[in-house]
């Protein structure tokens, strides 16, 4: 059997917008994935529990994404009760995944702080990290991410997928500039997040009165 190449995008997702929908969809495409896994955060580590309860930003991506049947709505981590550790996010998909190629699609601000995370430098040998960057930038990993991740790097997706796992690629990608937070916002002042996130959405935001 064809080993898979699974591309994984958290987030908070709060609500889904088409930032986060275009960064998966394109890469996606550009590396040719079997499918792109978008898991929402339960309880974050690093930044403000979520405004929106899990269950509704799980209902959310799953109208969001309904018409891309590669991208698919990963919920393991609102089944867990306590702090969301991507490390221990990892360890579960590569058991369920054992033999197949792991993407982990993480954004540069993200990744140049990533010795702040939970048994950051374990996630090498579980995934190959992806880092997204605008054009015109360059990533600026801490001294202890650089150092690490030193001969890691690699220049193209052949050579990221040389190895089962552990490599570094970056990803130049022009991304939408949208923020959850300014949706939030817009939506507790009366104005319209049309254009921002997809109408199945907008409908769902407006049903239940979220961030309102």
């Amino acid at each position: 059997m064809a080993l898979k190449n699974i591309g994984i995008l958290g987030g908070m997702f709060d609500p889904v917008h088409f930032g986060h929908l275009r960064t998966a969809l394109a890469a996606q495409q550009d590396f040719n994935l079997d499918e792109v896994r978008l898991i929402p955060c339960h309880h974050p580590v690093h930044r403000e529990e979520a405004e929106a309860d899990a269950r509704h930003r799980i209902a959310m991506l799953h109208r969001a994404t309904k018409a891309e049947k590669k991208l698919v709505v990963d919920v393991r981590e609102c089944m867990h009760p306590g702090p969301s550790y991507m490390i221990e996010t990892l360890e579960s998909l590569r058991t369920e995944y054992p033999n197949d190629r792991l993407f982990f699609l993480i954004g540069a601000d993200a990744y140049n702080k990533l010795d702040s995370w939970k048994r950051w430098q374990d996630m090498f040998s579980l995934v190959h990290f992806i880092v997204i960057t605008r054009p015109g930038w360059k990533i600026k990993p801490s001294s202890e991410v650089k150092k690490f991740c030193k001969k890691r790097m690699v220049s193209d997706f052949a050579s990221l997928c040389a190895s089962p796992y552990g490599n570094v690629l970056e990803y130049t990608f022009t991304p939408l500039m949208i923020a959850s937070s300014e949706i939030r916002n817009l939506v507790k002042a009366k104005k319209s997040v049309r254009y921002l996130i997809p109408n199945t959405v907008l409908s769902y935001i407006k049903k239940f009165k979220l961030y309102s």
